[in-house]
């Protein structure tokens, strides 16, 4: 498996939530969720990810379901960091889980909540997406352009649908998150493009590109193509005008997959 991939955080001084990390095998893309002021660890987001991915990577080059793999990642995570941090706080560290392992002309894939997944399968892409946090969001009316105390409040109030049936579910505490997931396997795949959800702003919330662009543009030019084409439309709506959305800027993170 050929793998490239990029990421950058949303500036150059701030801690990047997003993860990524490949073997011969397996890809994964982790977007950590933005929090409020308390969590209840004294680690932080971007420690939560780094070691989950880690993890993940690790138990994942087997033949085994891949909810299962991330079942064991969370927990080895948790085991880390349960006396020292409340893991039982609604804002403990949590993290959404996009991934692909290759083997031989099958691939397996998990995506858990909103960072997407493109599959080359030949023709149009499949894409894999998990939007219950969107329509959770939606239920409870997400402020366009959120103040900082607005946005605080509506974290507040979407920690109470996380990891509970009907609601969304992201990789944290409870080992059952992977179940949840958006799981299968397909025969023959020619590639895949993983992102965060901040890498395919393109196409979900500005409407730009499509897809199959998405997914060419990481072939022909890599996945950092991608991020620059991101952050210049971004860049041409400082003041969240044309595009209503949370913050001007996310973290972005890219990685391409070609296998022979």
């Amino acid at each position: 498996m050929r793998v490239e991939l990029a990421s950058e955080p949303i500036s150059p001084d701030r801690d990047n939530l997003d993860w990524a990390g490949a073997t011969p095998a397996t890809a994964v893309v982790l977007d950590g969720l933005t929090e409020g002021p308390a969590t209840g660890c004294v680690h932080g987001t971007a420690w939560y990810v780094s070691r989950l991915g880690s993890r993940l990577l690790a138990y994942a080059d087997s033949e085994r379901d891949l909810a299962e793999c991330l079942a064991d990642a969370i927990t080895a995570v948790a085991l880390l960091h349960q006396d020292t941090c409340d893991l039982a706080h609604p804002g403990t560290p949590c993290t959404t889980v996009t991934m692909v392992r290759r083997r031989g002309r099958l691939t397996d894939y998990l995506v858990l909540a909103d960072s997407p997944l493109v599959l080359d399968i030949g023709g149009t892409p499949k894409v894999v997406l998990d939007e219950s946090e969107k329509a959770v969001s939606a239920r409870i009316g997400r402020p366009p352009n959120a103040t900082p105390e607005q946005l605080k409040v509506f974290i507040a109030e979407q920690q109470k649908f996380r990891n509970v049936d009907g609601g969304y579910w992201v990789a944290q505490v409870d080992p059952e998150a992977g179940h949840h997931a958006l799981r299968g396997t397909v025969e023959d795949a020619r590639g895949a493009l993983l992102t965060s959800d901040g890498a395919a702003l393109l196409v979900t919330d500005f409407g730009l590109w499509s897809w199959e662009q998405l997914l060419q543009t990481g072939y022909a030019d890599g996945p950092q193509a991608i991020i620059d084409e991101t952050r210049r439309a971004e860049s041409s709506d400082p003041d969240r005008t044309r595009w209503a959305r949370a913050k001007v800027s996310d973290d972005a993170t890219a990685v391409v997959c070609r296998w022979p």
